[in-house]
């Protein structure tokens, strides 16, 4: 296996020694640098596959390091791994070149090994469909100079395959390929048959009334067409009425003149399509259309095959455009969901304390209550963001999802133009589907967004119902053995209608027929993985002109519904204990301390977590719980938790933070953390947490 050379440049020694220690363990071959200018003079000398480079440096810094190897070299990735975080230099640094960039001090060396990773793989993918290109423009560039040293016959040929080089897929090109041959034959008849997996479709035809539509499999030994596919060469018959060997494939009343039969190969010599020619307007065919005809197919096969190869190209760099944009909003769908949850915490945090007031009256009360829901409603957004983004797993309820669909339509009848009328038949206490409640969410926005979009004029009608329906009445790909009781949800629109060509690929990913910057094709994807993720089906009905409607199956189960309530505040539990509260958000730690001191505990708030280590350590205060963010500058959560099991081994920890993909199960256990809660946290939640953990 080929060594991968990286160098690293830094000032600070103890940096480029502990990065090189790591990257060789994993390894890597590690070459280092103590600063710009030998960083530079070793990439002169060595041949390195990836720079890692620290920004701020005596005489010749990183941004000026990147400058020349964006001019000398573009192609050689570069991180930078630096102890500034302004925005200013980050922007620079991605402006001169720079790959990824990583903040010093790197709390875990595996998210060096995955940017490295991430930055190898890229320029690999990236050199790959560059010698893919050059490889197939050699290919082509060698195929016409072999074509333009034929005859003078022949130089004519050429001029006409340049209508070829335009092909696209066989069914898009196989008239133009099939009136090409005909127009260098003289040939007033003839057709061209694609191969199936099944039979030999017809795709074009001189005389449509001769030509089946369909020859099935397997072919009649010795036919025309058999002989054809099964030596992979063309067939050529002078004199089909004294030819007495000869077995029709498929028109048997032509009976005289002359033949041709050209297979068309596109993909590893494999045959893809069959073309015949009859009815040379002066007769018979002769060896030399024979030889005109098969360089013809030679030529065809390759346009077909740099055709399929340039589109195959073409998609693949478009999946890995939209894969780098989806992981681009999952990272600031994450970073924008932690701010707002502790947004909301606060705003959760002091209605309950609010509500709890003894002076409170009714009709505050009331706008209070008002002001809760919405903000759980807000929770419950967020953590559809984060699931949609891939940062959460959402744990999938047993769940009556009328109610949940009712609350969508309202949601959505403020984004649907009001001349679409909504008409909607929602009943209630049918049955329970095993889903999570934020997907049924996604299921109806985007079937809805797209029904709402298929009605040009914005005018129509856009239809939802629910129903439970037999289990006979089930297409074929639903799980009958998921439930002997089925539940369908119905979205119709009468808009334009889904044409017959783009029915079969509706679901495919980045599938669209929008105009490009409508929609990503990643819509009713989502919505068909929902839908078959809990055994369930779809089924699409649709005309053109008439509009569309969509059958969604769910299996309905008998499981009693799972719903996560909120103890009332009045029937809250509180102690006497004396509680530490950690936040760099000083307002929700003194949010939280109110809380609890209403509760009767003795609550003491810190904003430093370096701070609250050294109250835990001291001898003299005695802690009953300890309670932290994760997220905060200096020690984490976490390292504050690890520190406290050190000190105060006794002393239960309840972590909290406004986003958990960082945390797992493992990383609790080790560290002693009792419970960890997701911000926004409401006052009930957070007493039966603080309860649990001292009772515990």
């Amino acid at each position: 296996m080929e060594e991968t050379v990286i160098l690293t440049i830094d000032d600070e020694q103890v940096i480029r020694e502990s990065i090189s220690a790591y990257l060789e363990d994993h390894d890597y071959t590690v070459l280092a640098a103590e600063g710009g200018k030998a960083g530079l003079e070793v990439i002169e000398e060595h041949a390195v596959d990836l720079v890692l480079v620290d920004l701020r440096m005596p005489e010749v810094d990183g941004l000026e390091v990147l400058s020349v190897l964006q001019q000398k070299w573009p192609e050689l990735p570069v991180i930078v791994i630096s102890g500034t975080g302004e925005i200013g230099d980050v922007v620079e640094a991605l402006r001169l070149g720079a790959w990824d960039y990583l903040l010093k001090p790197i709390s875990d060396m595996k998210m060096l090994l995955h940017a490295i990773g991430k930055a190898l793989e890229k320029q690999k993918l990236i050199q790959e469909n560059r010698q893919y290109q050059v490889n197939l423009e050699q290919l082509v560039n060698q195929k016409t100079k072999e074509l333009s040293d034929i005859n003078t016959r022949l130089k004519r040929v050429v001029e006409s395959t340049k209508n070829l080089l335009g092909c696209g897929k066989l069914e898009e090109s196989a008239d133009l390929l099939l009136h090409e041959f005909a127009a260098h034959m003289d040939a007033t008849g003839g057709s061209i048959y694609g191969v199936g997996p099944t039979g030999l479709q017809q795709l074009a035809s001189l005389d449509g009334d001769h030509a089946l539509d369909i020859i099935p499999f397997p072919l009649e030994p010795g036919s025309v067409f058999h002989r054809v596919m099964e030596n992979d060469e063309p067939l050529f018959l002078a004199d089909i009425e004294k030819d007495d060997t000869i077995i029709s494939s498929g028109w048997d009343k032509y009976r005289d003149n002359s033949l041709l039969v050209f297979p068309i190969s596109a993909v590893k010599g494999e045959t893809v399509a069959i073309l015949s020619l009859h009815s040379k307007k002066r007769p018979p065919f002769n060896v030399q259309d024979h030889d005109i005809g098969t360089i013809l197919a030679s030529y065809a096969g390759e346009a077909l095959q740099v055709a399929n190869v340039s589109s195959a190209l073409q998609s693949s760099e478009e999946r890995l455009r939209q894969a780098q944009k989806m992981e681009a909003i999952g990272t600031l769908a994450g970073g924008i969901s932690h701010d707002f949850n502790n947004i909301l915490a606060a705003i959760i945090g002091y209605t309950d304390l609010s509500l709890i007031h003894e002076n409170c009256d009714d009709s505050i009360r009331r706008n209070l209550e008002q002001i809760k829901n919405a903000s759980d409603r807000a929770k419950d957004l967020v953590s559809q963001i984060l699931a949609f983004s891939r940062t959460e797993e959402v744990v999938e309820n047993t769940i009556d999802i009328a109610p949940v669909m009712k609350e969508a339509m309202k949601l959505l009848r403020a984004t649907i133009p009001s001349s679409i009328s909504i008409e909607t038949d929602i009943p209630e206490d049918l049955g329970k589907v095993a889903i999570d409640p934020t997907k049924i969410y996604q299921v109806l926005m985007n079937l809805c967004t797209n029904a709402a979009h298929a009605m040009t004029n914005k005018e129509g009608t856009l239809s939802v119902n629910f129903s439970p329906i037999a289990a006979y009445r089930l297409p074929g790909e639903a799980e009958r053995s998921r439930s002997r009781e089925w539940l369908v949800l119905s979205v119709g629109d009468t808009g334009t209608g889904i044409k017959r060509e783009d029915k079969g690929r509706i679901f495919d990913p980045y599938f669209t027929t929008k105009e490009k910057g409508e929609g990503t094709g990643l819509g009713l994807a989502m919505v068909n993985a929902i839908v078959r993720s809990c055994g369930g089906a779809i089924k699409v009905e649709s005309s053109l002109g008439s509009g569309s409607v969509f059958h969604l199956y769910f299996p309905a189960t008998g499981g009693d519904k799972l719903i996560v309530e909120d103890v009332p505040l009045t029937k809250m539990k509180g102690g006497q204990e004396h509680i530490l509260i950690i936040d760099d958000e000083i307002v929700l730690a003194k949010m939280a301390g109110e809380m609890l001191q209403k509760l009767g505990y003795t609550v003491e708030v810190l904003a430093d977590s370096a701070e609250a280590l050294t109250a835990i350590r001291n001898s003299s205060t005695h802690y009953d719980l300890l309670i932290t963010d994760q997220t905060m500058p200096g020690l984490s959560g976490l390292d504050l938790a690890r520190e406290t099991k050190k000190a105060r081994p006794d002393l239960p920890v309840i972590l909290y933070s406004g986003y958990s993909s960082a945390i797992n199960k493992q990383q609790l256990e080790k560290t002693g953390v009792k419970r960890f809660l997701m911000k926004p946290l409401s006052m009930s939640s957070l007493a039966e947490a603080v309860r649990h953990a001292l009772d515990e």
